[in-house]
């Protein structure tokens, strides 16, 4: 049976197109060549051993975590996201149908649609009413969770609790050697960011359930959270040596000692659901969500809450314009000290729904608190109306100056936004910030400044370049004279050192870069 279907690849088309390839980057421009020629890249894909159709390793950057550190999330090369998403889809519906149920395995639970793999956002707040609902049943809780979760799964473990649950026996070993070769060749660790490891963990994480179900007791989880509950102190006691000796036995995975307690649902009440700062964040949550019709496009996240977690509160009696009641939240928020990535985020995300310009100032003077939500403050500022990006000049030129832009997380997101907007590639700190930066990047900038003596000079560097660098020297030949541009391009199009992906970007470019798709290209 074939992993890698006609239906499987234009699943993953549809999901990348409705969604993300990765929660951290930006998407690339390459995904629009390839749509473009989306029969011609099926074809290869369908015809071609997965071996070979491999590209090469993702793009990495370090992410500042909520609560301190970094982790390293990834990029992957297009073609390989889309495998990746492929292969996934074919054994994803098997995987959801296996897991214990919402009340057990909260978070992502599986429901492939069209384009999506999940249903009901992240979970999060049938995570929270489970927890609530075992409190007030039992005495005590064990709390922990798994060190680097994602990092350190093992991917002949991914393979094994596939084939236990896949109809096709091979997908398995097909998605281990894939990510092996994402990995250069490592055999642990699966990429953060994409969303089908979200569905691959979860897969991981079965056979964990059923062990502590096994051990009679009843236990919520959502992701790598595990919680635990029980009348006997002594018995959770007993379940952690357990649990910790069959994650290491069956997973080589280990628990974060610090994270890591029994102690009273009391207390774990007050701690984790019900202290002040958890009820003044419900507060101004709904204080935020008055009339709020745009709640339900929040986007789920690997490991911090949702904010479709709260109900919409019906006292409108507050005067205040929206965005007024937005700054004051995230003031708030602010002056908390603590990145609640759920809070920032939805107060990000509604004001970026209504286009709402008062909160910009404020995130741009503390986007070095902000950072772990860096993605999501820019794409807020690129939904901004046009005639808001002049009075922002100042403070990204300052900002800019500053070195506050400069952590590889906001680098990243503001080189994408700067470089697609004239008014800020017109300020030379700006511009220069663009210049310094990717090569994507500068390319992006070179088009929309119709710099044609950057163009020119990139074509020089095409060939001595290679994958995402490659690409965006072909790009920014789209702004040559078309003499000029077909006559380069023909002769590289002849070029046998060129990828699959470097022909289709270059005959995207040699038409015209077209935004629309041909008829035939099923949606």
């Amino acid at each position: 049976m074939k992993i890698l279907t006609e239906a499987s690849l234009d699943f993953a088309r549809r999901h990348i197109t409705s969604f993300y390839d990765t929660d951290f980057y930006p998407k690339p421009l390459e995904y629009r060549a390839l749509w473009y020629q989306w029969d011609d890249v099926k074809k290869y894909l369908l015809a071609t051993p997965l071996a070979q159709s491999f590209v090469g390793q993702p793009r990495a950057v370090a992410w500042p975590k909520a609560r301190g550190g970094f982790r390293v999330v990834h990029q992957l090369e297009p073609l390989d996201a889309i495998v990746y998403v492929a292969l996934v889809h074919s054994v994803a519906a098997q995987i959801g149908k296996s897991r214990m149920g919402p009340e057990v395995a909260c978070s992502y639970r599986i429901l492939v649609d069209r384009s999506s793999f999940f249903a009901g956002g992240s979970g999060f707040a049938r995570y929270r009413n489970q927890c609530e609902r075992l409190s007030q049943k039992y005495k005590y809780v064990l709390t922990t969770d798994i060190s680097d979760f994602y990092n350190q799964i093992y991917l002949h473990r991914v393979c094994n609790a596939l084939d236990l649950v896949a109809a096709n026996k091979g997908v398995g070993s097909e998605i281990e050697r894939f990510i092996t070769k994402l990995n250069n060749k490592a055999s642990q660790g699966i990429p953060v960011g994409p969303s089908p490891s979200v569905v691959l963990a979860e897969a991981v994480m079965m056979d964990v359930d059923q062990h502590i179900a096994n051990e009679r007791f009843e236990h919520v989880r959502y992701v790598d959270d595990i919680r635990i509950f029980s009348d006997s102190k002594e018995a959770l006691e007993r379940c952690i040596e357990s649990l910790v000796i069959y994650l290491h036995d069956a997973h080589r995975l280990n628990v974060v000692a610090e994270k890591t307690a029994v102690k009273t649902t009391a207390d774990f009440m007050h701690e984790e659901l019900q202290n002040q700062y958890q009820l003044e964040k419900l507060d101004f949550l709904r204080s935020i969500e008055v009339g709020n019709q745009y709640a339900a496009q929040a986007h789920p996240d690997d490991d911090d809450e949702d904010h479709d977690q709260y109900g919409n509160d019906d006292d409108d009696e507050d005067e205040r314009s929206l965005g007024e009641r937005l700054l004051d939240a995230l003031t708030r928020a602010h002056a908390s000290g603590t990145v609640d990535l759920a809070v920032i985020r939805a107060i990000i995300r509604r004001a970026k729904a209504g286009r709402i310009s008062d909160v910009a100032l404020f995130l741009l003077s503390n986007i070095d608190f902000f950072a772990p939500a860096a993605n999501d403050v820019v794409l807020y500022l690129a939904a901004l109306p046009p005639w808001d990006d002049r009075d922002l000049v100042d403070v990204l030129r300052n900002t800019c100056v500053s070195g506050m832009f400069d952590k590889q997380c906001v680098r990243v997101w503001m080189e994408w936004l700067f470089s697609q907007r004239a008014v800020f590639l017109e300020d030379k700190v700006l511009r220069d910030f663009v210049y310094r930066g990717q090569v994507a990047s500068q390319a992006l900038g070179t088009v929309t400044m119709r710099n044609v003596a950057w163009a020119k000079a990139g074509k020089a560097k095409v060939l001595s370049s290679a994958s995402w660098d490659r690409r965006a020297y072909i790009y920014a030949l789209s702004i040559l004279a078309d003499d000029e541009k077909e006559h380069f391009l023909n002769q590289l199009l002849q070029n046998s050192a060129l990828t699959p992906t470097d022909r289709w970007v270059a005959k995207w470019v040699k038409a015209g870069c077209p935004s629309e798709v041909p008829p035939t290209i099923p949606f």
